[in-house]
């Protein structure tokens, strides 16, 4: 069963407005312990990028901005990138931190190994955080700590971004992670069952790529259901269980 951790970081200031106070709140983030380089879906037009990656894990590599449609890869790569490096990493997913004041959760970014900075695009509509991203790139660049960015868009077409903080991204490498084909995404399915003792027969797969999302997150998520229902009925996972479980609105 896919498990997710959630690792403290150190204590962010929160700014309470109203009474000027300065409280210490403890900042969660969440962590998939099956994303790691180990299972992360090479490809062959992404050999460029993994040597960059391998460079980077040796203290040579450069600072990157990854792109590409959801799925394609991006979070997986920069939690096994995180994990890869070890506890100083600093591993920061825009879709966990954007309620939190940008300063705070920016402030101690110089003391890290690398910082990997998840899904920037969701900072498109808040100058505040674009901001303190701004502020934040120049210490890394200046303390000489690599830092990963992700997001939809490369930098030059993200015109909604402050133009400051496009033309920081810009001097970044950048490399473009296209969304998986079908049959990637049918070994990658095929590739984590094994690794959670199960076995998924062609069969199985086409079946579950002809109905469900196409994202590898939404897979993943899938996948859980599946372990989880073949584990409480002592089964296989087959096309009858498939059908049985009535998962996709064609099954009911």
């Amino acid at each position: 069963m896919r498990s997710v951790t959630t690792a403290t970081l150190t204590p962010i200031a929160a700014i309470e407005r109203e009474a000027s106070v300065v409280d210490q709140l403890p900042l969660k983030i969440s962590f998939d312990s099956d994303l790691n380089l180990d299972n992360f879906q090479s490809r062959p037009d992404l050999l460029q990028l993994l040597t960059e990656v391998d460079a980077l894990l040796a203290g040579a590599g450069q600072s990157l901005f990854l792109w590409g449609p959801l799925g394609a890869g991006k979070s997986h790569l920069l939690q096994g990138i995180s994990r890869a490096i070890g506890p100083r990493a600093l591993y920061l997913p825009m879709t966990e931190l954007l309620q939190y004041p940008p300063e705070a959760v920016l402030e101690g970014v110089a003391t890290s190994d690398a910082v990997l900075i998840d899904d920037v695009q969701l900072t498109l509509d808040r100058d505040d955080w674009q901001e303190a991203l701004f502020h934040s790139f120049n210490r890394l660049k200046a303390a000489g700590i690599p830092q990963i960015y992700s997001g939809l868009a490369p930098p030059a077409q993200m015109t909604e971004v402050l133009p400051d903080l496009r033309s920081r991204w810009g001097e970044l490498v950048v490399y473009h992670l296209p969304a998986l084909s079908e049959h990637e995404l049918g070994e990658l399915l095929q590739f984590r069952a094994l690794q959670r003792g199960l076995k998924l027969s062609n069969e199985v797969v086409h079946y579950i790529l002809s109905r469900a999302p196409r994202g590898t997150e939404a897979l993943m998520a899938l996948l859980d259901e599946l372990d989880d229902a073949a584990l409480a009925r002592g089964r296989p996972i087959t096309i009858p269980l498939l059908a049985e479980l009535r998962l996709w609105s064609g099954d009911r």
